[in-house]
């Protein structure tokens, strides 16, 4: 039994070894896209993108999205954001939504893009969730619901980043106006609910 243990411990450490310089490699590619250091950064992710490296793919998909050290392709960018979205990455998701909303680099699909959002929203992107609240309000890529447009702005609201604080405010007021109080009551138990959830 003691034995057994220690094979697997050992097991551990060395699969922990062994990958630890592709971490690093792709800490450092993400350290250099931060220092504006594009060229750098293509070359210590690209091959950890790769390899399947979620977060390399991710990073990979903002330089071609942005054109920084590479020529700028949406399409190019929306594979790479496609990969890190589908092990999970929300950031990725949310940016491949927005590619499908803007149809750059994709077919332009108001549901796509709302399906990516939402995945991101349930993460608690608070860009996605307020693109959520969006597509509800008017009815794009998803029948219009005010309590679904409601419960995305609202949180989204508190996490908001600083530009989108106000928009969120004067949203959730002008949502909040148009709808009945049975639909308010339902779409704040959405909220905490949510809240409660993910926590």
């Amino acid at each position: 039994m003691k034995i057994a243990t220690l094979i697997v411990t050992a097991a551990a450490v060395v699969a922990f070894a062994s990958s630890s310089p592709v971490w690093a490699e792709r800490d450092a590619g993400i350290a250099a896209y931060k220092k504006n250091e594009f060229s750098v950064a293509l070359q210590e992710l690209t091959p950890d993108a790769e390899a399947g490296d979620a977060k390399a793919q991710y990073y990979l998909g903002l330089l071609h999205a942005h054109g920084y050290g590479v020529a700028k392709s949406a399409e190019i960018a929306a594979g790479w954001f496609r990969k890190a979205a589908e092990q999970g990455v929300r950031e990725a998701q949310f940016d491949l939504g927005h590619l499908y909303r803007k149809g750059a680099g994709v077919p332009q699909d108001d549901t796509v893009a709302v399906s990516w959002w939402q995945k991101a929203a349930d993460q608690g992107d608070t860009f996605a969730q307020s693109s959520l609240a969006e597509m509800y309000l008017d009815g794009r890529g998803v029948e219009r619901n005010l309590v679904q447009a409601y419960k995305w702005v609202i949180l989204a609201e508190p996490r908001a980043q600083p530009n989108r604080v106000q928009w969120n405010n004067f949203t959730a007021r002008k949502i909040a106006k148009m709808m009945k109080p049975a639909q308010l009551a339902k779409a704040q138990k959405l909220v905490k609910q949510w809240l409660r959830a993910h926590q």
